[in-house]
């Protein structure tokens, strides 16, 4: 009895770092969705339609990622970092103009969440304003907000709220961030791929060459069976 009864914890354990690792989609939008409603996880599950959010830019290689996007036809929201805009001060402007959105990811790369209130809402406006200048005359209509490490809590869904912000997590996260093989993002992508997903990868001068890569791969894979990319506004429009 004893050993069946470790075998079968095992076997559990084994089941839950499957769902964790390979099909953390799933648990998002039958756990995560209903638990926490104020954050934007994923859209409606209405047609094959997919959004795609790039963190942390701008980098070096962010020029890059905006020629390769306009060969693919694919819209994007960059999450971007205050303080990263002085590797290019001109990226906010030109991404907008060729269709893409933009979203306010804090004014350093850390975790949000450890940040004492006062700091956070410091660190949100001063993002916010060198944003809009770098993006000027286009003018912003702030609605995105994506935190440090993704973690988040009440005092911070608050302060976003009075600044009406929205806070956007994903529901697709191929974990470009612990560079794993291509093959193993390849199959996660097509595991976890789901109508309204959100589609989270990276603009670091360490992860850009690989998003690159990654998007190359994935996104004639993701049409090949019936998925189209969509702004972010249009993926979360009820009436769209």
């Amino acid at each position: 009895m004893t050993l069946l009864l470790s075998v079968l914890s095992v076997v559990l354990l084994l089941d839950v770092v499957v769902l964790v690792v390979l099909l953390p989609s799933l648990l998002i939008r039958l756990l995560l969705v209903p638990l926490c409603p104020e954050v934007v996880w994923c859209g409606p599950g209405r047609g094959k339609r997919l959004a795609l959010t790039i963190d942390d830019g701008p980098s070096p290689g962010s020029e890059s990622l905006l020629a390769l996007l306009r060969e693919l036809e694919v819209p994007a929201t960059f999450f971007l970092i205050g303080s990263h805009l002085e590797r290019d001060h001109r990226f906010p402007r030109r991404a907008l103009q060729r269709g893409h959105d933009l979203g306010n990811h804090l004014w350093r790369d850390e975790s949000s969440v450890s940040l004492p209130p006062p700091l956070f809402q410091q660190q949100l406006a001063d993002a916010e304003r060198a944003i809009a200048r770098a993006a000027a005359p286009a003018s912003l209509r702030w609605r995105w907000f994506r935190p440090g490490r993704g973690w988040f809590h009440r005092p911070m869904l608050d302060a976003l709220a009075a600044r009406s912000y929205r806070l956007v997590l994903g529901s697709i996260f191929p974990w470009d961030t612990l560079r794993p093989p291509f093959w193993f993002v390849r199959l996660f992508v097509r595991l976890n791929a789901h109508p309204g997903g959100i589609l989270v990868l990276h603009d670091t001068p360490a992860l850009s060459g690989r998003t690159l890569d990654t998007l190359r791969r994935i996104v004639p894979d993701l049409r090949r069976r019936g998925y189209r990319f969509v702004p972010l506004q249009e993926l979360l429009d009820p009436a769209a």
